[in-house]
């Protein structure tokens, strides 16, 4: 008998079966006997989840040109789950506080922002946010961000203008209006995404002193 490993319960207690059939009519040898009896008492140890793979997710675009072209408003009616999912996927891979659709060749306005905070018992929690046809509407404190980056420009940064308060107007996952009021990190971090969607990018932002 060859162990072997499995992604599902199924497939575990179909060859399990099958190995105790052989053991019925005589065809194992007396150690593969024993290791069966110990894979019966925990067939669990057969189970290894799939691992992904880098290549399921979708390539982060750093065509400047590209990132310029208008991104279309998303219709009540349109299908965009698997936008979303290829942002949270890429976004889940890679090191960033937020992604938008034409960063990964999507010509939606459409952003996946995903915040790190602290719990009071010292556990990492996360603020996430689905932004649809987002818009600013009430801005406040300009500020000069220091060394902002973006994915698409991998070891880039630049000084940008951006403001510690913004209240934005979107529609979340489930194509419903809603109305926010962020705060530093959170802020910035929608400020950068809703410039993906209006085509703008780190280098259009960038700080001018007086």
């Amino acid at each position: 008998m060859i162990r072997k490993t499995f992604e599902s319960k199924s497939e575990v207690d179909t060859y399990l079966s099958e190995q105790k059939i052989r053991m019925e009519k005589g065809y194992l040898t007396v150690s593969e006997r024993t290791e069966l009896k110990s894979l019966l008492e925990k067939p669990e140890s057969l189970i290894v989840p799939k691992q992904k793979d880098i290549t399921e997710y979708k390539k982060i675009i750093t065509n400047i040109n590209a990132l310029k072209v208008p991104c279309l408003e998303v219709r009540k009616d349109e299908d965009i789950k698997h936008i979303i999912k290829d942002l949270k996927d890429t976004l889940n891979c890679v090191s960033g506080l937020g992604l938008s659709a034409p960063q990964i060749g999507y010509n939606r306005q459409i952003s996946y922002i995903k915040i790190p905070k602290i719990t009071k018992d010292k556990k990492i929690e996360f603020n996430e946010y689905i932004l649809i046809n987002a818009k600013i509407i009430e801005k406040d404190r300009p500020i000069q961000v220091k060394n902002e980056g973006c994915l698409s420009f991998p070891g880039v940064s630049v000084d940008t203008l951006r403001y510690v308060f913004c209240t934005v107007e979107y529609l979340n996952e489930k194509m419903e209006l809603q109305t926010g009021m962020m705060q530093d990190l959170e802020s910035l971090a929608v400020q950068h995404e809703i410039d993906h969607q209006n085509s703008i990018t780190i280098f259009d932002r960038k700080w001018k002193a007086k």
